[in-house]
């Protein structure tokens, strides 16, 4: 191949670079008003009166919207797709308020600054409602309303038979805590409604114009061709930008006012008033037998939805289907509960469920092979799916997967067994700090399929230049996913990816599609993508077969021309095909291919850890790190290798620092002076290993997915690396100084 597998920089990489890339903060139109929130400062409670007439007077205010002067409409920020029935359950301002930072009003103004300053002057009367900030007050029922009950959802599932005696029980215990996406972009919003056309149109940085869309249209009653979702050039999502919060604000008010809006969230508004990965607690009792096969997994899970359910429902039952993706397991026996607090919003965080389950599950295993005796790595060989093993919840092979060979090759390439032995020399001749090595596995699906279908829709087009034109829906996170669609393209067009345009979803442009969720856009919509190229490449062939009167049989097209297998001096450039066609058979070259895939093939990956804990201090030193994945053919290595490193690091701040603390008031971290994230600095070089000989039956030259899947193993392999170095069996999130400085200081007294 000579486009698909080299490294390429992604589409706007200069202009990134360079600071010339727009972003929808950056949007400017005739005539907008600027937009600044006023978020609730009570926890729990509801909005008696909204006293406006001193900010009103600021100059150049245009208007103060609440809760008592706009539509009782309500929407679910979840929506994605207009087949989803979920209960519609916020406002665009709230009259019950259910955390501090819940939208309460909003000013619009001339300016940013005169909305800024309007916005601080607003009044608001509350009646105050007793709230809950955690697992034990919201399980306690202390924020509920009368008749309510404290939780909210219950989810069950059960496979396989239990085992009957023989086995070794093993129990474990995880929390972590709400973590914050931190994106380098904050959320953002521009909306321009157009009264004489009844036209809406949104510029947005999210995952899905189309699901925008169908929010928007249905809350404002609006029909969907009168609404128009544009994707911005965004900076960064990680799930933040899945949901929709920003948007039917700024639609609301831009209709109202009839002239552009602009919403712009602060640090501090993305932290607490947008979404977080919602907090999670697992008790898991394990069965294994005498030689490490797990017999049996017995979880009982809550999560906290925090104020809003939002994805919550849906979030416990995909931990379950995660559960089957790395490993074989006989029985599964799995509940779950959803809870509601008085804090900020759970939502979509990278790999969707899988982390979760992952850390439960591999801490699980971790405790498994220290009461066997067994080494971690050999337990996990002994339980890991093998190429054409069944995923026992969808039903479907796992195909040509690798994660037995992943741990293989990881033992290997991280020096296991050697480090094994020289941790325990240093740990044994070192009074202050203790190495440790961890590893954890972690996998992922590829698309929504079998839960739901899915498919995409994608269209391209030949220019008279011989260039290309895609159409397809894509929303690119800024992580390259325009440039692998390309070089797809590319790849099968035999033309150089630098002659081919792509851009981002349009509702007024590109075709209906469920969005990037469910690490499907490389699997499904770059199948799309191919398919299409394939049928234009097909088209392109036909029409010189016609023009230049060749046997069609006998043709094939190389580097951007059609050439002849019999005849080696013709030579026909596409840009001759293109304009022979348009004045010879008045028709343009076009192809449209849609695709629909059956499979959803096993995706994992493998990682390793080397940490050093100061035990006077608490604090933890990564000294390496290995990330091994199956990841069948990489469209653009560079890129994958890009992705698993950020995951990696996101990891480590996952599992040693990151904790959106919110205190006993209700108010939490609004900083990230006070929010401490891993950064380049803090990490040794991230070593990666692509493993590219498992490819995948339906993917584009047989591509996995890599963007979720690549943050699954990488908070837990570290927490391992920890457990592994204090000898401990530490399960609560972050794995902070304090925390280990307790762990030590309990331990020294057990042992006086």
């Amino acid at each position: 191949m000579k486009t698909v597998g080299v490294t390429r920089p992604i589409h706007d990489a200069a202009g990134k670079a360079s600071g010339n890339t727009k972003y929808a903060a950056d949007v400017m139109l005739p005539n907008m008003a600027h937009v600044c929130l006023v978020h609730s400062a009570i926890p729990h409670g509801y909005v008696r009166a909204v006293h406006a007439e001193t900010a009103l007077a600021v100059p150049g205010v245009l208007g103060v919207f609440h809760c008592f002067n706009t539509t009782q409409r309500k929407y679910n920020r979840y929506r994605s797709r207009f087949s989803q029935e979920l209960p519609l359950e916020e406002r665009a301002f709230a009259d019950y308020v259910r955390f501090v930072g819940d939208r309460v009003a909003a000013v619009a103004a001339v300016s940013r600054e005169a909305a800024e300053r309007a916005a601080r002057l607003v009044e608001v009367e509350y009646e105050e409602l007793p709230y809950a900030v955690g697992f034990d007050d919201a399980l306690e029922g202390k924020n509920c309303l009368q008749g309510q009950s404290p939780t909210i959802k219950e989810f069950a599932a059960e496979f396989g038979t239990p085992p009957e005696g023989g086995c070794v029980d093993v129990e474990s215990f995880t929390q972590f805590p709400p973590i914050h996406h931190a994106t380098m972009e904050p959320h953002a919003c521009v909306a321009d409604y157009d009264p004489y056309q009844d036209q809406l149109v949104i510029y947005s940085p999210n995952q899905s114009v189309h699901g925008i869309r169908v929010v928007l249209a249905d809350y404002l009653q609006m029909p969907y061709h009168k609404v128009r979702v544009v994707k911005a050039t965004m900076g960064g999502s990680f799930g933040a930008k899945q949901e929709w919060f920003t948007e039917p604000v700024a639609a609301l008010i831009a209709k109202q006012l009839c002239r552009p809006v602009k919403l712009v969230y602060s640090r501090a508004e993305a932290m607490t008033c947008a979404v977080v990965r919602g907090a999670v607690r697992a008790s898991v009792h394990g069965k294994y037998a005498p030689n490490g096969t797990l017999r049996s997994l017995d979880v009982d899970l809550v999560l906290d939805a925090g104020a809003y359910v939002g994805n919550a429902c849906d979030y416990i039952a995909s931990i379950y289907g995660k559960l089957f993706r790395c490993y074989r397991m006989e029985h599964v026996r799995y509940r779950a509960r959803v809870i509601s607090s008085n804090t900020p919003v759970s939502g979509a965080y990278r790999g969707w469920s899988a982390p979760e389950a992952a850390l439960f599950t591999e801490r699980n295993l971790d405790a498994a092979a220290a009461k066997l005796g067994m080494d971690r790595i050999d337990l996990r060989l002994k339980n890991t799916l093998m190429p054409e093993d069944i995923d026992r919840k969808s039903s479907l092979p796992v195909e040509d997967i690798r994660i037995h060979e992943a741990l293989l090759r990881g033992r290997e390439l991280f020096f296991w067994d050697r480090l094994c032995e020289e941790d325990a020399v240093f740990n044994a001749s070192n009074n202050r700090y203790r190495r440790g090595i961890g590893v954890a596995c972690g996998g992922h699906g590829n698309t929504y399929y079998p839960r739901h279908g899915d498919f995409g829709e994608g269209r391209a087009f030949l220019n008279e230049d011989g260039t290309v034109q895609l159409v397809l829906t894509v929303h690119d996170h800024g992580c390259g996913t325009v440039t692998a669609m390309k070089m797809i393209a590319a790849e099968v067009l035999d033309m150089p990816d630098g002659d081919i345009y792509l851009g981002e979803g349009d509702t007024a442009v590109t075709p209906v599609d469920f969005g990037c969720f469910a690490s499907r856009t490389t699997f499904v919509l770059g199948r799309t993508i191919h398919d299409s190229a394939l049928a234009l490449r097909d088209t392109i062939l036909d029409r010189a077969s016609e023009l230049f009167d060749l046997p069609r049989q006998d043709l094939y097209v190389e580097n951007a021309a059609v050439r002849s297998k019999s005849e080696p001096g013709v030579c026909i450039s596409y840009r001759e095909v293109a304009q022979t066609t348009m004045l010879k058979r008045r028709r343009n070259i076009t192809a449209a291919a849609q695709f629909a895939n059956v499979t959803n093939p096993g995706v994992t990956g493998a990682h390793f850890t080397h940490v050093e804990v100061d035990t006077w201090t608490g604090f933890t030193r990564v000294l390496d790190y290995l990330a091994v994945h199956d990841i069948g053919q990489p469209i653009n290595p560079g890129m994958c290798i890009a992705q698993i490193q950020g995951a990696a690091q996101m990891g480590c701040g996952a599992a040693l620092r990151e904790e959106l603390v919110v205190g006993k008031d209700g108010r939490c971290t609004a900083s990230l002076s006070k929010y401490h994230l891993f950064l380049a600095p803090d990490l040794p070089n991230i070593r990666v290993e692509l493993l590219t000989e498992g490819r995948s039956q339906e993917g584009p030259f047989g591509a996995k997915s890599i963007g979720e899947v690549s943050f699954v193993p990488s908070a837990p392999a570290v927490c391992s690396a920890v457990n592994d170095a204090l000898g401990s069996e530490l399960g609560v999130l972050p794995f902070t100084p304090d925390r280990i400085l307790t762990y030590l200081a309990k331990e020294k007294e057990e042992s006086l």
